[in-house]
């Protein structure tokens, strides 16, 4: 079974299942982005007396279905759950009710929509505000992870340091997407139509990163560079609260223990 052959299959098994008001295709396939490694992100809508028993069953359900090899709920108490055909085809299948869909026309596609659920949602979605709290909790973890590279160093724990410079990296990727305001959270494989040119070519810039002690801390450094005076002038633009002594401090540390000094945020 094909993709694309999975969708109209689920959209005929909606349809047949009185339950169930609309079926509506999201992520990049319902925006119209998609491509061939795209999934099914596939939004059951039920009735809220409906929802609670449906998910329950939903598994048994989308089994009579696609058959996968790999069912999953995704986050516990969440109902998305994440499967994948014995040929490979990825499929998301969130259930919710009418008044909890998100997303918007643009971004939507209407597979079976017998209570109309797609005709009510906004055209398009505004920009989303940037999130000052996430923001914080965000440079504060990387300046946690920055000065962890001390003991990483003193313990000679040079693969740990990969690992450690490979959490950075992820840092300034979710910085540079926070300053893009994606309307809605980006797919995890969807790199390259959120980000602009400049900001991809910096990250394919970013040094290598070795096993060896030149390498990991020549990374962290380099990373320092780039996400602190970023994240600081997202910080004052947005209001959120920089961690001024926990910056202080990292700072202090790095240079008593290791001689480096952090480029300047």
């Amino acid at each position: 079974m094909t993709r694309d052959e999975l969708i109209a299959t689920f959209a005929a098994g909606a349809e047949a299942d009185p339950r169930v008001l609309a079926l509506l295709l999201g992520g990049s396939l319902g925006a119209g982005a998609g491509d061939a490694y795209s999934d099914a992100d596939l939004i059951l809508v039920l009735a809220p007396e409906d929802h609670a028993a449906f998910v329950e069953e939903v598994e048994a359900w989308a089994g009579e279905i696609a058959d996968p090899v790999l069912w999953r709920q995704v986050y516990p108490g969440l109902p998305l759950f994440h499967g994948i055909t014995p040929g490979w085809v990825r499929f998301d299948i969130t259930v919710t009710v009418p008044h909890r869909v998100t997303g918007a026309r643009s971004n939507l596609r209407p597979l079976f929509d017998r209570a109309r659920v797609w005709d009510a949602l906004p055209e398009q979605l505004e920009p989303k505000a940037v999130d000052p709290t996430r923001l914080e909790a965000m440079t504060v973890e990387f300046l946690r992870v920055t000065g962890l590279l001390v003991v990483g160093m003193g313990r000679r724990e040079y693969v740990l340091g990969i690992t450690g410079a490979g959490l950075l990296r992820g840092l300034l990727i979710e910085l540079m997407i926070a300053e893009t305001r994606p309307p809605l959270p980006p797919g995890a494989l969807h790199l390259t139509d959120i980000l602009p040119p400049g900001d991809l070519e910096i990250l394919a810039r970013l040094p290598q990163v070795a096993a060896d002690r030149a390498s990991v801390i020549a990374a962290n450094l380099a990373m320092a560079e780039l996400f602190l005076p970023r994240a600081r002038a997202l910080a004052r633009e947005v209001g959120a609260a920089w961690p001024d002594a926990f910056e202080a401090a990292t700072r202090a540390h790095l240079r008593g223990e290791l001689g480096l000094e952090l480029p300047v945020g």
